[in-house]
């Protein structure tokens, strides 16, 4: 869990945790957690994040921002952040915390018709904070999909998940999956995957297995 000095405040919205714990009682299956990420679990997920010239980094899901926070620790530049959440209520926190961040309100699914003509094909890295095992495999094929349309020629997806196992494996077989870290002391444990579309990690438009 976040410490305090890491909780940002924004007038009316509280703190973020405060924010957290409203959303969760409001629709537990829309917040995927029972806590923030732990500082150890979002140093993992930012240590895979890959931000080349001219293009951005997207996070989809960034709820309170805990992860959003990591990724600007780790060197990647507010402006060149995007920020795609579906909560309208976190998505007004996001932008009021992080407003150099380019902060979208929308269903992940359509992020190549959200994401802005000019940042499609120009995505180094999509970090996921989605609880994917609670969305339809379906709806996961069409995420993935969405983020595989809009990465530049040798981008990534990252994502993070309560189980052993990789929550696109079903969706999409034919990404390239592999398990890049494990934080034992988040609550629960939280697996970190890292996705690309072939074996030189080219551009491609992976299909759904789930169609």
């Amino acid at each position: 869990m976040s410490r305090p000095d890491d909780i940002p405040r924004t007038g009316r919205a509280g703190t973020a945790l405060g924010l957290f714990w409203r959303r969760w009682i409001s629709d537990p299956r829309s917040v995927g957690a029972v806590v923030p990420s732990s500082p150890a679990l979002t140093r993992r997920m930012a240590r895979e994040v890959v931000l080349r010239d001219g293009e951005a980094v997207v996070e989809l899901g960034p709820g309170t921002g805990t992860v959003t926070r990591a990724l600007l620790k780790s060197g990647v530049p507010e402006e060149r952040l995007i920020l795609v959440e579906l909560d309208p209520e976190m998505h007004k926190f996001l932008a009021a915390c992080f407003p150099r961040a380019l902060v979208l309100c929308g269903d992940a699914a359509e992020l190549d018709r959200l994401l802005p003509p000019e940042w499609r094909g120009r995505v180094s890295t999509v970090v996921s904070s989605l609880p994917l095992l609670a969305i339809p495999l379906k709806t996961r094929a069409r995420i993935a999909e969405a983020v595989f349309r809009v990465l530049a020629p040798g981008g990534r997806m990252v994502q993070f998940t309560y189980s052993p196992f990789s929550p696109l494996r079903n969706a999409v077989p034919q990404l390239r999956s592999k398990r890049t870290g494990f934080a034992a002391f988040n609550i629960p444990p939280a697996t970190v995957w890292r996705y690309t579309a072939d074996a030189g990690g080219g551009k491609a438009s992976p299909r759904s297995a789930a169609t």
